[in-house]
């Protein structure tokens, strides 16, 4: 299924923006606040309509899933079971479906069924970003926009989520994209990556190609230790690393590099 932007423009908030998403992989959109990577994942859900340039997207409705970042602002209902069964409702599923569907949704993210009854307003925000993503999971959406998934997640919980999103795209065969600041993260889990400043895309690749970026500092976001000590070696000591997100290796590749 096809998802590409051509030359799409929305007020002064994203500028000529053209870009074509794998299907089955994951895709990080990365950029400090005000860069356009929210509206840039508004647009690809459809919620912006009013854009210049030309969307092609052909996951539909119910196929297109989105995360958004406040939890706060997007419950509605005073259970978690009431908000995961509020978009089933509308696709009048059969009552033991419909709950089945709701406890399955709300195990993959990693909570039990005693969450069920309890009010999503007085849950963590760990715990209230994990039912956000069991809302959308509930339909089975073949897009998932998540975003800024791991701002209020401890190190624990943001690798829960990493294993989940990894077996949403391998098991489940979901196409995903990330909206984040952190390239930690994004270096973690993701396949593909856009760099956003300012609603423009300054850079624009496959994860290696992140890990030799050059340009993040100048999007305004914080510079992974290991993108630096590789960029360092290559630049200033002539030392050509293998690329890579995995710290053991690139330290066995130092070593052999030293011998």
């Amino acid at each position: 299924m096809e998802l590409k932007l051509e030359k799409v423009s929305y007020e002064d908030k994203i500028k000529n923006i053209s870009y074509e998403f794998e299907e089955g992989k994951i895709t990080s959109i990365i950029g400090s606040s005000g860069s356009g990577c929210t509206i840039l994942g508004q647009l690809l859900s459809g919620t912006i309509k009013d854009y210049e340039g030309k969307i092609i997207n052909d996951f539909k409705g119910r196929e297109i899933g989105y995360v958004y970042k406040r939890a706060e602002e997007s419950f509605i209902y005073n259970t978690v079971r009431q908000e995961i069964s509020f978009g089933l409702t509308k696709y009048n599923y059969k009552t033991d479906i419909l709950n089945k569907r709701v406890e399955d949704s709300l195990k993959i993210v990693g909570l039990n069924a005693k969450y069920l009854n309890r009010s999503p307003f007085d849950l963590s925000s760990g715990e209230k970003e994990s039912v956000l993503l069991a809302v959308v999971l509930a339909l089975n959406p073949k897009l998932i926009i998540i975003d800024d998934p791991s701002i209020y997640l401890d190190n624990k919980r943001e690798e829960k989520l990493i294993r989940l999103i990894k077996k949403l795209k391998n098991t489940y065969h979901k196409t995903i994209i990330i909206i984040t600041s952190n390239v930690n993260f994004a270096l973690s889990i993701t396949d593909n990556y856009i760099l956003l400043k300012k609603g423009k895309i300054v850079s624009k690749g496959a994860k290696k190609d992140l890990l030799t970026c050059d340009k993040l500092s100048t999007a305004q976001v914080e510079v992974p230790e290991i993108i630096k000590f590789i960029n360092m070696a290559q630049k200033n000591k002539n030392v050509s690393l293998e690329v890579t997100s995995d710290i053991k290796e690139l330290m066995k590749d130092v070593y052999r590099n030293v011998k």
